[in-house]
C-alpha cells in the first residue's frame, strides 16, 4: 500500500458532520486514519472498518472495535448496516466497477437519519483536463485523479446524480488541497466544477 494514502485523516470531510456519531462504519478504511481522527473528536463512538487491504504492521484493534478484510465487489457486507448512524465512503466508489449497486445496498439497509460522508475525485479538475489535452493520453499514476486503480470517473453533476437517487445531499464542498492563484482564477471564471480536486458530500438517508 502506498504510504500516506491510507493514513489521511480528512479533516475537510469530517468538518461537515453536524454531530458526533455513536456508531461508525468506515468502508475502505485503509489504516484507519479517518476513524482515528474522528474518535478524537467523538471518543465514545464505536467503529467498524472494512477494507480490501490488510497491513500486518497496522494495529487495527487500536482504532476499530472490529475490522474485516473484504472485497466490496465479491463479498457480502459482514455487518448490519442499520445499526450505524454514520457510513464513511471516502475515496471508495471510484474504485468499483458498479458503485451504484453498493450505494443502493447501503442506502436500503441504513436506518432513517443515517449520515453518509462521501468523497469523489473530480475528473473535471482543470489541471487534470489540461494534462490530458497536452499529452493526448490518460497518464495513469499511483495516486491522484488518474490513479490506475480508479475504474469510474465523476464530475460534479455525475456525483450529484448518483448520490441523490438514493440519499438526500445535505451539504457539499468543492475541495482543493492544492489551492493557488491559478485555481482561484479558474474558480472565478469557470466555477468550482473545474477548481475542485475533490467533491465531498454529506448525505442522509431519509
Amino acid at each position: 500500500m502506498q504510504d500516506g494514502y491510507y493514513d489521511h485523516s480528512r479533516p475537510e470531510a469530517l468538518d461537515l458532520l453536524p454531530t458526533c456519531p455513536s456508531r461508525i462504519l468506515d468502508i475502505g478504511c485503509g489504516r484507519g486514519g479517518v476513524t482515528r481522527a474522528l474518535k478524537v473528536r467523538c471518543p465514545q463512538a464505536r467503529s467498524v472498518g472494512l477494507d480490501l487491504f490488510l497491513d500486518p504492521a497496522n494495529d487495527y484493534a487500536a482504532i476499530f472495535d472490529d475490522f474485516a478484510q473484504i472485497d466490496l465487489e465479491r463479498d457480502a457486507l459482514p455487518v448490519d448496516v442499520s445499526t450505524f448512524d454514520l457510513v464513511l465512503l471516502l475515496d471508495v466508489l471510484e474504485h468499483l466497477r458498479d458503485p451504484e449497486t453498493l450505494l443502493t445496498q447501503l442506502a436500503d439497509a441504513a436506518k432513517e437519519g443515517c449520515y453518509f460522508l462521501v468523497s469523489l475525485p473530480n475528473f473535471h479538475y482543470y489541471s487534470n483536463l489540461l494534462t490530458i489535452v497536452r499529452s493526448g493520453r490518460f497518464p495513469y499514476d499511483d495516486a491522484g485523479i488518474l490513479d490506475r486503480t480508479h475504474v469510474r470517473f465523476f464530475g460534479l453533476e455525475d456525483a450529484k446524480e448518483m448520490l441523490s437517487k438514493r440519499l438526500q445531499i445535505v451539504r457539499m464542498i468543492a475541495f482543493n488541497p492544492f489551492e493557488n492563484l491559478k485555481s482561484r482564477i479558474i474558480g472565478k471564471i469557470l466555477g468550482d466544477r473545474y477548481r475542485a480536486y475533490q467533491n465531498i458530500f454529506l448525505c442522509r438517508k431519509i
